[in-house]
């Protein structure tokens, strides 16, 4: 199987680029009412009547045929159709978003079998779900385009960092954000598709160390103030960009930059965008008292609110919760035996073999697994709140630092 140029289709698409088609399921009346057909009508000019093919910068492809009504076969021919005209127009680079999956009712995997056959080809991208489903691909993401722009601005982007006064135009390919923030061909262009795709710019050889490096250069630097290093808008660029790449890798340099630069503060678009979203205590603003109950629940007292986690997991961050001092990673062996006291109260019959090596294992400052488990703990809160609030409350600390809870201890009960 060929590697797919480009990656996955984005999960919002705001913006297209010349010769970017929006690929989007259509009733058979070609009504472009709402979802993906309602942005295709209101965004990329697809004509209201029109129930198939190219129309503006927009694909159509029919799909629902009234309610409870299936027509495998014709949307399978209209699926074979539009992979042909892909096919015949390789100039043209097409997106496809999940068709199919609202009202008309199919399921990821269910539609994503018509689409077999645009795996080969490297001028359509799907959506991660119809991957997933079609047993994956090897995906293979532009990066050259960060590698052209910056062979020659790196080290003057770089030095000017290092000065703490950013001169020069270059924020868009240095400090890369997720795409759809912006409406300029820059920030389009030089968009993050995903996290797959964040993940795979931090884990390339060049890419990634330059990030790194030039990350730690803003740390460095003795200017204290993000708004005088880079000005606005830049300034919520890098921040844009920090909490992109903390979602990829949490407990990284990057949540150094964001607490150091931006309180804690990350950026909500980003979140958004992510998946981060519609959750019912999003805009809460107010802290909670936190109650541990006999049982070892986690309770937001005054929301009625149980944040869930796994057992080790929360030994985890209930070891945290009782020491407000905080505790540095290279100190947790010191703690190995309160962790396993802990688990114990949470699961008194649980501690075999297995969950033994497992809490060694997180003790053990020179493995990952304390990094992996303080992500799940971040996760359990930021997918519940806006991270303004729910940084009150996971493990967070600058590089070095004891990493500790941030909630004052006169809100805890401990049942």
């Amino acid at each position: 199987m060929e590697e797919k140029l480009g990656g996955y289709t984005p999960d919002y698409i705001d913006t297209l680029l010349p010769k970017q088609i929006f690929v989007f399921g259509s009733n058979v009346l070609g009504y472009h009412t709402g979802g993906a057909s309602g942005t295709a009508r209101k965004k990329f000019g697809a004509v209201w009547g029109q129930a198939e093919g190219l129309q503006g910068q927009c694909y159509a492809i029919p799909v629902d045929y009234g309610k409870n009504i299936r027509k495998d076969k014709e949307v399978k021919e209209a699926v074979d159709r539009f992979i042909a005209f892909a096919k015949a127009n390789p100039d043209l680079f097409f997106l496809v978003t999940r068709v199919g999956c609202g009202i008309a009712g199919y399921h990821d995997e269910e539609i994503a079998q018509f689409f077999v056959g645009a795996l080969e080809l490297k001028n359509v991208n799907l959506p991660k779900s119809f991957i997933d489903a079609l047993g994956g691909s090897e995906v293979h993401y532009d990066l050259e385009r960060f590698l052209e722009a910056q062979k020659l601005d790196y080290i003057s982007a770089l030095n000017e960092v290092k000065d703490g006064e950013k001169r020069s135009h270059w924020i868009w390919y240095i400090f890369p954000q997720i795409k759809g923030l912006g409406h300029s061909y820059n920030s389009e262009f030089y968009g993050i598709s995903s996290k797959e795709e964040a993940k795979a710019y931090l884990e390339h050889p060049v890419l990634g160390v330059r990030l790194r490096e030039i990350t730690q250069a803003l740390l460095d630097c003795g200017n204290p103030s993000t708004d005088d290093i880079f000005g606005f808008p830049d300034v919520l660029k890098v921040r844009s960009c920090m909490t992109l790449f903390d979602l990829v890798s949490p407990n990284d340099i990057f949540n150094d930059v964001l607490y150091k630069y931006y309180e804690g503060q990350r950026c909500d678009k980003t979140l958004w965008r992510l998946g981060f979203h519609d959750d019912k205590l999003k805009n809460q603003v107010r802290i909670s008292k936190l109650t541990i109950t006999n049982d070892g629940a986690v309770m937001l007292s005054d929301y009625g609110k149980e944040i869930k986690m796994e057992p080790l997991v929360k030994a985890v961050y209930l070891l945290y919760l009782r020491h407000p001092e905080g505790i540095a990673f290279k100190n947790l062996p010191d703690y190995r035996e309160e962790l396993k006291e802990l688990y114990c109260k949470i699961k008194p019959f649980g501690l075999n073999e297995r969950v033994i090596k497992s809490i060694e294992d997180v003790t053990n400052p020179t493995l990952n697994s304390i990094n992996e488990k303080c992500a799940r703990i971040r996760g359990s809160f930021v997918s519940q709140f806006d991270d303004s609030l729910a940084r009150h409350y996971y493990i967070y600390g600058m590089r070095g630092e004891p990493k500790k809870i941030d909630l004052p201890r006169d809100l805890v009960i401990w049942e």
